[in-house]
């Protein structure tokens, strides 16, 4: 902050002080000496007055000094630079200019798009740089973070943002910015961020502690929020499964959200056609609650066999397009081959997984899942196990090693295995060989027993694949009426300190808090494993837990169905968030590369892993539905995927001023027009006149002035009265005024 003067000559008039100075030097009264008897009681008076006098008049000096100071002052036009945020002066600046471009920038307001408004307030700022400044451009969709060879190419950048899926955070995108701005020559650096202060927008932090480290550097906030936003948003799809049968049902549940009022409008399931067409399969009239999210659920049968690919869209438009709709890829087939291996009687022993999975109602009107084949675990060796996309072991007793170590081939190939764990495991040392963890991710070591009932399956979450078909009921799901008596204490690998080098991950817990289930991924495919079995009788007074022989035992069912095909499905990354790379398993090593089709209607060509059978696309930036073909119809690929946006890329619910202060810290300025952005360039690179205030001052100088000199020279004709009648015995006499004389004498001074 400094001061500075338009018309510096001026203060030259600043030397006018000394008019008053000689004027009062000049004028003083003298007194006339008297010759006069009898003033010794005027005396001490006569001092007392003098020194009266002699500060009134310094005040009247100092005042009548003071105003003209001023006056030269406000006539020279001072000007208070550096009361603003910016840096000072007119010199050359470095300056980062941080756009938000996810795709909630093109909430539309009147004519104009978030980001349109971000470009405008911009333009506004690049016409105030300074010559020779340096100017950066960023973007949350990515690119390189560098000065721009001038100022014009740094605007025709900004004339040409789009929005894009965000490659990184925008706390992230102000980080880049703050490190740019520490290699440039310029010590004057201002940072500028543009966004929408939506909830969206922070969803990974605020910039307060970046704005902390970096004192040197300016922050300003350009909020470019809607003043009234209105959007109907549907933030995600749910699928029931990713692998359905022709005979099945789909269910889809779809999470919606609305900003503004109460409105109607219709969610409509399209399914997209062998010509590239959306063919609608289900319509929904939704109510739109304001601020409350919503679900709405959909069915949808009669799928063809292959992969399917559709979409949920809002009927009609509204300000934002980019959550109008959301994209889901399915794989349609036949009954997936399940190999069930159980002791002896293995009928008896698997029956209920068996009723679970493919049950005979099902089976007969060719709607079941998974098509079951239940062998004695005694013959698992000797049973052929490539037609099987699924093995499930029951109370599986030790098995040797090298059963071990084939089935962490198979597994590793790209299948699934599922084990329920029971008493046939009988001696923990025993089964936990060193190919057992292997293939399990952890080992086994005791039985926990609690003969009470009050132990159960007790999921803290829901979140998890496995649990995602639980997430319609929710809390209602009854599992303390389905007690475990009895259940293996196992320990992941991890913990443990033998076996893989990754370890089992625990999905649910029982009440007491030990592993209820655990998942375990080995090469491309998945393990998961049950510490409790479902093979003892309900009438078994040894049965470690009720889980299928309870009353309505439906957890159960789900249970083993979910687990089963979280554990086969190998189909990849069919539905993934935009932007991240999509993995698809194409079960064919015979095939060198294939052709992505992208959703803007683009063919580019992609590398088949020859070991792995796979495909790896990482240009999914944009949401859509995404084909891989290659060969003809009979007998080439036909695989696909789904990329959506993540619910915060369209989340432009705003936020309250009281919960954005924190997040931009308390040196931040925010502006939220143009006016705002020219008042603070004003103060600081133009700066602040002060020459109004100055004025008022000196005038207020001067009328001081005025009213003190009346006061003191007022006269005081009750005050002479008495001098005179004290002199004269009690008769009013003319007024007298002692003083000394220049010899210092007391004399009396009269009126002639």
């Amino acid at each position: 902050m400094g001061l500075t003067f338009l018309t510096p000559l001026l203060l030259a008039g600043a030397g006018l002080v000394a008019v008053p100075l000689i004027l009062h030097l000049l004028m003083r009264q003298r007194p006339v000496p008297r010759e006069f008897p009898a003033l010794r009681f005027l005396r001490s008076r006569a001092v007392a007055n003098r020194r009266r006098l002699r500060l009134q008049h310094l005040l009247l000096l100092a005042m009548r000094m003071g105003a003209l100071v001023l006056l030269a002052v406000a006539l020279a036009r001072p000007t208070l630079r550096g009361a603003g945020w910016l840096a000072d002066g007119e010199g050359p600046v470095a300056a980062a200019f941080v756009f938000d471009t996810a795709p909630r920038m093109l909430l539309r307001e009147g004519n104009a798009t978030r980001l349109e408004q971000a470009a405008k307030m911009a333009r506004s700022l690049f016409a105030k740089l300074p010559a020779g400044s340096e100017v950066a451009v960023l973007e949350t969709g990515g690119g390189t973070a560098a000065f721009s060879p001038s100022p014009a190419a740094a605007l025709t950048r900004v004339e040409r943002l789009a929005t894009a899926t965000p490659a990184r955070s925008l706390a992230a995108a102000v980080a880049e910015g703050y490190r740019l701005l520490q290699t440039a020559k310029s010590p004057r650096r201002e940072l500028y961020l543009f966004t929408d202060g939506s909830r969206g927008a922070w969803q990974d932090g605020g910039v307060a502690d970046l704005a902390a480290g970096h004192p040197d550097t300016s922050l300003l906030v350009v909020d470019v929020a809607a003043a009234a936003p209105a959007n109907f948003a549907i933030d995600a799809v749910e699928l029931s499964a990713e692998q359905v049968s022709a005979a099945g049902t789909l269910g889809l549940s779809v999470v919606t959200s609305r900003i503004g009022p109460d409105a109607d409008r219709p969610l409509v399931v399209e399914v997209l056609s062998a010509d590239g067409r959306y063919v609608r399969r289900a319509v929904k009239p939704v109510t739109w609650r304001a601020a409350a999210p919503g679900s709405v659920e959909f069915e949808v049968t009669g799928l063809e066999p292959g992969v399917r690919q559709g979409r949920v869209v809002l009927e009609g438009s509204d300000d934002l397009e980019a959550d109008n709709a959301r994209f889901f890829t399915v794989s349609v087939g036949g009954a997936a081959r399940v190999l069930v291996a159980a002791p002896a009687p293995a009928a008896t022993t698997a029956l209920f997984v068996e009723q679970a999975i493919d049950p005979a109602a099902l089976r007969k009107a060719g709607g079941s899942r998974f098509a079951a084949t239940v062998v004695d675990v005694a013959a698992l060796d000797a049973t052929p196990w490539e037609p099987f996309a699924g093995i499930v072991l029951v109370d599986p007793p030790p098995l040797p090693d090298r059963t071990w170590e084939l089935l962490g081939q198979w597994v590793a190939s790209g299948r699934g295995l599922v084990v329920w764990l029971g008493p046939g495991a009988a001696d923990a040392g025993r089964f936990s060989s060193a190919a057992a963890v292997r293939v399990l991710g952890g080992r086994i070591e005791r039985v926990w027993r609690d003969p009470s009932g009050e132990n159960y399956l007790a999921p803290a979450a829901l979140d998890h694949p496995l649990l995602a078909a639980f997430r319609r009921v929710g809390d209602a799901v009854p599992w303390e009426d389905f007690p475990v008596r009895r259940h293996w204490e196992f320990v992941p690998a991890e913990a443990g300190g033998e076996g893989a080098p990754s370890g089992a991950t625990p999905v649910a817990p029982y009440r007491n808090g030990l592993p209820a289930i655990l998942t375990h991924r080995l090469g491309r495919g998945t393990v998961v494993v049950f510490t409790t079995p479902v093979s003892q009788s309900a009438d078994d007074p040894d049965a470690w837990n009720s889980l299928a022989t309870g009353f309505e035992p439906w957890p159960f069912v789900v249970l083993a169905n979910e687990s089963l095909l979280h554990a086969i499905d190998t189909g990849g990354d069919r539905n993934i968030v935009a932007g991240a790379p999509a993995v698809v398993h194409l079960d064919r090593r015979d095939v060198a590369s294939v052709f992505v089709g992208t959703p803007r209607g683009d063919d580019f060509p992609a590398a088949v892993d020859p070991r792995q059978g796979t495909v790896t696309v990482t240009a999914t930036q944009v949401p859509g539905n995404y084909r891989i073909r290659a060969g003809g119809d009979a007998a080439g690929v036909a695989e696909g995927f789904s990329a959506n946006l993540a619910p915060a890329a369209t989340d432009c619910t705003p936020l309250a001023a009281e919960t954005l202060a924190p997040l931009l810290g308390p040196e931040a300025r925010v502006a939220r027009t143009e006016r705002d952005l020219v008042r603070d360039v004003k103060l600081e690179r133009v700066g602040t006149e002060l020459f109004g205030w100055i004025i008022l001052l000196a005038a207020a100088a001067m009328a001081a002035d005025w009213i003190v000199a009346n006061r003191f020279y007022a006269p005081r004709d009750d005050a002479t009265a008495r001098a005179s009648a004290a002199v004269s015995g009690g008769e009013p006499r003319p007024p007298v005024t002692a003083a000394l004389s220049p010899a210092g004498v007391p004399a009396a001074q009269v009126p002639a």
